[in-house]
């Protein structure tokens, strides 16, 4: 008989359990987690209690060692480690009782019946039997009735089971339970070990009471005049009432009628009907809505709708009222199969206000314009339509172990959509917008890449032109690599084929040149390494040959280049045991000696279809080729020294220095530049002048004051002119990811060129400086701020600041911004500013516009918890 009971009283605790703890409003709550018994167990009127009862009934101990002001304190779990081995259940009364094999049995003094991490206790019970069966058919539980689960706890006044018709009741409920957030996993399950001692619970957790809990099917629960909160239960800030809950296990559902939101006791939000998630199941409906301000949009709201089409397909609509320009309508579509994942971003604009009207105002300003390339861009603006658009797609793809493919295209419908209207669009660069799709094979020795790859460039009337880049439709690569071949050799291989094509800049009159490249360049090389040094020369020949059309009179529409490379590169490596400032260290000392001959070639016969100029780095001291791309291998007979030495504390492997220093030194001057048919790009920088017998001098610097405090520092010294062609340091100060300071300065000769700045003059240097914090103030309140300033031409690029108030179950914060945006055509400065307000009452709702992805971009090392449950 008792172990029919016993079998009983486990099915009313697991219900139970599952119905408070998963369907309280607009939250999926874990019944994973850990919880408390508060030890009194005289029968007691739970709705009658003040405040401090019901925090001690909860088990809440207060303190100021948090922001909650305390914390849920959980009892142990005690019980036999037989009842975790065998899957039993175990009944105990202090008093014992009346067991009767027909009628009703009766329990005295205070029943306990446990299994493994759950606990129900109650002052009484009733178990009646049915007279014709003598089964038991139904149980009450009487005085104080507590059930526990590891982090949550329900108690009730009065129990019953009615187990023929399976129809569950309780009565005056007080209930709390650890939740976890949407974006969190679950907590862990405590340990056995944890389950026998007390613990604290560190989990947000959500308290409430119910007048009454019935189940009246299988999984479909209601409950009456029920609460919901996540403050602690001294400092109620928000609660939320409703009138009947029904929680649907078999849809995932629930449903509140006639629900309030109450903050400090007043009413401010009413609802008759709410239909919220009760489980992690996507569900169909409007998700919380956006919104904000900015000088581009004007104030505006986004409300979200999320269909959930399939097991492995959504979409997440989401229509929105933009102040100055109209209602947009954007949709964001998710795939996944069995060999990779994806998405679609569509959004459209229809009859953009502010659009319009800034056509008619260019066609006034710019009308009167001579310059062929305005012109063209007037044509263009004028011609777009007023319906704007964008779309993207990002495709990511596995075949097998070997083969893969990735797809990333982006596209607008006019010039001016990238800075009017906010986008998940890729833009690698500023008025470039990324076009590509490329499958890849890879195995042991070889791969392939083949690639169709194009940039839609943007050309705003007022803004300084960007030039068009070439497309490459189609790239293969085919590269090999063969290394520990006999002899200790390496052998490689690189390969591809490639056309171009391009559009003309606006303005221009001649179509630049385009065709197909074909390149190989096969090597050799025998690299040594041993703990104290290393040694790696390398020969390889490069062969390229170009079919182009639209060439230039007189220039050959199949030029060639072939040339050997040759390069050493070797390195030698000495430590050594030092004391400073009373730490033991381990220094090293690391030169290396790298040589290269490139022979030359005559190459301005070649287009420039993808290559720059890299910029000179401590790094770029050790490559081959100056140039990037295919297009041009500069000349060289050169030889770069440097050395490194670090610090390293011997105790804890932590480096505390790391300093690089070095140049290259040419035996001859270099003739291959960025010329096509005597048409030169601009002149390279004086630091990478092809005159000098040597080239700037490149240092690097990382020191690591304190572990809160560390230091980079770049630096390149020209000593023909010995002065800095550039430079930058800063400083970071992180204590924890909300408490960061940094504070930086940067300059560069000649990287900040305005139309009307005299050629060579300083007024061309960037000269900049960069400050952001992250930093609690005072209590639940913290503030952060960034401030970039171009010294040189005395304007802001980027100014951030506002405050966040983050409390233990509520928390609001104030964002504004203004940045720099662009130069325009009249070198006016343009901005755009935002002014960001989020709201949240955790564990139930975040309303507003988020600018978390904002703050953590723009403050390096600042990591928000804002509005998070825990």
């Amino acid at each position: 008989m008792e172990s029919a009971y016993n079998m009983r009283m486990k099915k009313i605790l697991c219900s139970i359990a599952l119905a408070i703890l998963c369907g309280l409003p607009a939250l999926a709550l874990s019944s994973q987690v850990e919880s408390q018994c508060a030890g009194n167990t005289r029968s007691i009127d739970l709705h009658s209690l003040p405040a401090t009862a019901i925090a001690e009934q909860l088990g809440w101990v207060a303190t100021n060692d948090n922001r909650c002001g305390g914390y849920y304190l959980e009892a142990p779990f005690v019980y036999p480690e037989e009842l975790l081995k065998n899957n039993l259940i175990e009944m105990t009364s202090s008093e014992g009782g009346v067991f009767s094999l027909h009628g009703t049995s009766v329990t005295q003094g205070k029943v306990t019946i446990t299994r493994y991490g759950q606990q129900i206790v109650a002052n009484k019970a009733y178990l009646y039997r049915d007279p014709k069966t003598s089964k038991v058919n139904a149980v009450d539980l009487m005085d104080h009735v507590v059930l526990r689960e590891p982090n949550s706890m329900v108690i009730a006044e009065r129990g019953h089971l009615d187990i023929p018709t399976k129809e569950e009741t309780l009565e005056a409920l007080l209930y709390r339970t650890a939740i976890y957030s949407s974006h969190s996993e679950a907590p862990p399950i405590p340990s056995n070990q944890q389950l026998q001692h007390e613990r604290k619970i560190v989990q947000l957790s959500a308290w409430g009471q119910a007048g009454s809990f019935k189940q009246t099917s299988p999984k479909v629960f209601e409950l009456t005049d029920a609460s919901y909160s996540t403050c602690p239960p001294l400092t109620s800030v928000w609660r939320v009432n409703a009138h009947t809950i029904v929680l649907d296990k078999n849809t995932g559902r629930g449903v509140a009628r006639n629900s309030y939101l109450y903050v400090k006791g007043v009413p401010i939000f009413y609802t008759p009907y709410l239909n919220f998630p009760i489980d992690n199941r996507r569900q169909t409906g409007f998700l919380p809505p956006t919104f904000g301000t900015s000088s581009k949009t004007g104030a505006y709201i986004r409300t979200p709708f999320y269909w959930n089409m399939a097991p492995n397909y959504d979409s997440t609509m989401t229509p929105a009222f933009i102040a100055k320009r109209g209602m947009q309508v954007a949709d964001i579509s998710r795939y996944l199969t069995e060999s990779g994942t994806g998405e679609f971003n569509i959004s459209a604009l229809p009859n953009d206000r502010t659009f319009s009207a800034f056509q008619q105002q260019s066609a006034n300003i710019y009308s009167s314009s001579t310059s062929p390339a305005v012109q063209t861009e007037l044509k263009n603006l004028e011609n777009a339509s007023d319906t704007r658009g964008a779309f993207a797609w990002k495709d990511n793809t596995h075949f097998n172990d070997h083969w893969s493919a990735d797809v990333d295209y982006n596209y607008v419908t006019d010039d001016y959509y990238l800075r009017d209207l906010s986008t998940n669009l890729n833009e690698v660069t500023q008025n470039q917008l990324l076009q590509k799709a490329e499958v890849n094979y890879q195995s042991h020795y070889w791969n392939f890449l083949g690639r169709t790859q194009g940039y839609q460039t943007l050309h705003p009337i007022d803004e300084t032109s960007v030039a068009n880049q070439y497309t490459s439709a189609p790239e293969l690569q085919l590269n090999g690599d063969y290394p520990n071949a006999p002899a200790g050799l390496d052998y490689f291989i690189s390969t591809e084929a490639t056309r171009f094509l391009i559009h003309q800049n606006p303005g221009d009159t001649s179509q630049p040149p385009i065709g197909n490249r074909l390149y190989a360049q096969p090597g050799i090389s025998l690299p040594i390494y041993y703990p104290s040094y290393f040694f790696q020369p390398r020969v390889q020949f490069s062969m390229t040959q170009y079919k182009l059309n639209d060439v230039p009179t007189g220039v050959t529409s199949q030029p060639s280049r072939a040339l050997p490379i040759v390069d050493i590169d070797s390195g030698l490596y000495f430590d050594r045991d030092i004391t400073a400032f009373n730490t033991a260290y381990r220094q090293t000392l690391e030169p290396r000696l790298y040589y290269v001959y490139i022979p030359f070639r005559n190459q301005n016969q070649i287009p420039i279809f993808d290559t720059t100029l890299n910029n000179l780095t401590y790094d770029e001291l050790f490559t081959y080729n100056r140039f990037s791309g295919l297009d041009r291998i500069g000349d060289t007979n050169q030889v770069s020294l440097g050395v490194v030495t670090r610090f390293i504390d011997q105790q804890t492997g932590y480096q505390k220095l790391n300093a690089g220093l070095g140049q290259i030194y040419y035996f001859r001057h270099r003739s291959v530049d960025m010329c096509y048919n005597n048409q030169c790009q601009p002149t390279p920088p004086a630091s990478q002048s092809d005159n000098l017998n040597r080239s700037p001098l490149s240092g690097v610097l990382t020191y690591n004051l304190n572990r809160l405090w560390s230091a980079q520092a770049s630096s390149i010294w020209n000593p023909q002119t010995r002065e800095l062609d550039n430079q930058s340091i800063t400083f970071n100060y992180t204590q924890d990811p909300q408490r960061v300071i940094n504070l930086g300065y940067s300059f560069i000769r000649g990287g900040d060129t305005q139309q009307d700045d005299p050629p060579g003059s300083s007024a061309s240097n960037l000269s900049q400086t960069d400050a952001s914090f992250g930093w609690p103030v005072k209590g639940s309140w913290s503030a952060v701020g960034r401030w970039t300033q171009n010294w040189n031409h005395k304007h802001f690029q980027n100014l951030l600041y506002g405050l966040q108030y983050d409390s233990c179950c509520w928390a609001v914060r104030f964002i504004t911004g203004r940045s720099f945006v662009n130069l325009s055509a009249n070198n006016t400065y343009q901005y755009d500013t935002q002014f960001f307000v989020q709201f949240a009452l955790k564990g139930l709702v975040s309303l507003g516009n988020d600018p978390t992805q904002l703050l953590n971009s723009s403050i390096s090392g600042y990591q928000t918890n804002f509005g998070q449950d825990f």
